[in-house]
């Protein structure tokens, strides 16, 4: 009896698997146009990427000094770091076993775990912190001002946690974009649960607009194979945003674990249409072989194309190099399908 409900059981747990394969089906691939490596991130880590007046700008979550300037190359990007001060009060929405959680890995890494910017069209920028669930708004020029935290609706982390985010260190906000009038904000939560979230300007605050914060919240999974390398056939992976971007008027969403760029409605957070760069990220020399997870953490989108910056945290790739990377994707002819306004 027993070995015909364990072999019940193993049926089961195929087809509830082939099922989910079934469900998340291939996107279409985009076309990688360029591939390079950053050099002059010491500590490499390459989180966030943004376009802002004409200059690459590019966090590292283990840097809390600095963002870096990017020049483009024949053969390299270059990283040029800009120094900042982090002001010294701030203030955390997150519960004290959080907190513990993201000091504990400041220990080996940036305490503020910067892991994306976003840019309005002042030249403002916006980095978001992981470790404090906050953004801090760094001015155009440091001659300019001072940088500041926003400051944050508090319902941000109670509706969030209401619908199952913020449930664990390292796994909370990825993701910022602003809009050009520097009066909408949204933030991709990670993982276990992934969601999204949108606050709008009032004077000085970031609130919630009436019908609340969270656009979208959700616990999903996806089964590695025939999607990602080197892990078992049987394990699920959380589907999972990794960076945000907002552009012609709609939010584009990095979602790592399926290798795949994905456009959403800015209000409802509707998956509209995606794009998969799996064909290229999962072949050498590109392949990470030690890498459990998707790697791609930075995401910027313009008419020139979808570039796509890796996080190996310092991760050798198959052909060997452990540099950051930086790569460009054409933008696809469909980009507008189905898209409504």
């Amino acid at each position: 009896m027993r070995q015909v409900l364990a072999g019940l059981l193993t049926g089961l747990g195929a087809l509830l698997l082939s099922a989910a394969a079934a469900a998340f089906e291939r996107a279409p691939e985009l076309r990688l146009l360029q591939a390079l490596p950053v050099e002059g991130m010491a500590k490499g880590n390459l989180s966030g990427l943004t376009l802002c007046q004409g200059r690459w700008l590019a966090v590292s979550d283990r840097e809390d000094d600095r963002l870096f300037e990017l020049l483009p190359g024949e053969q390299a990007w270059q990283a040029t770091p800009e120094l900042f001060s982090v002001p010294a009060e701030h203030n955390s929405p997150l519960p004290l076993p959080l907190l513990a959680g993201a000091w504990l890995r400041g220990l080996r890494s940036g305490s503020m775990d910067f892991e994306a910017i976003s840019c309005d069209a002042e030249g403002n920028r916006y980095l978001a912190s992981e470790s404090l669930l906050a953004v801090l708004k760094l001015p155009p020029l440091a001659s300019e001002g001072t940088p500041r935290w926003l400051d944050l609706d508090p319902a941000l982390y109670a509706e969030g946690e209401a619908r199952g985010l913020w449930q664990q260190a390292n796994a909370l906000v990825e993701g910022v974009a602003v809009s050009s009038d520097g009066q909408q904000l949204w933030l991709a939560a990670e993982r276990l649960s992934r969601g999204l979230l949108m606050l709008e300007r009032q004077d000085d605050g970031w609130r919630c607009p009436i019908g609340g914060c969270v656009l979208l919240a959700e616990r999903r999974y996806l089964p590695t194979e025939p999607f990602g390398p080197g892990v078992l056939d049987r394990e699920l992976m959380p589907l999972d945003f990794s960076a945000l971007v907002y552009w012609k008027g709609r939010l584009w969403t990095l979602e790592r674990n399926a290798h795949q760029v994905c456009r959403r409605h800015p209000v409802s957070a509707q998956r509209e249409r995606c794009w998969s760069f799996a064909t290229s990220l999962l072949a050498e020399p590109h392949l990470y072989p030690n890498a459990r997870f998707g790697l791609a953490e930075a995401l910027h989108i313009d008419e020139d194309g979808i570039f796509l910056g890796i996080d190996n945290n310092g991760r050798a790739r198959a052909d060997g190099d452990s540099r950051p990377w930086l790569y460009r994707f054409a933008l696809p002819e469909d980009w507008q399908q189905g898209y409504r306004p």
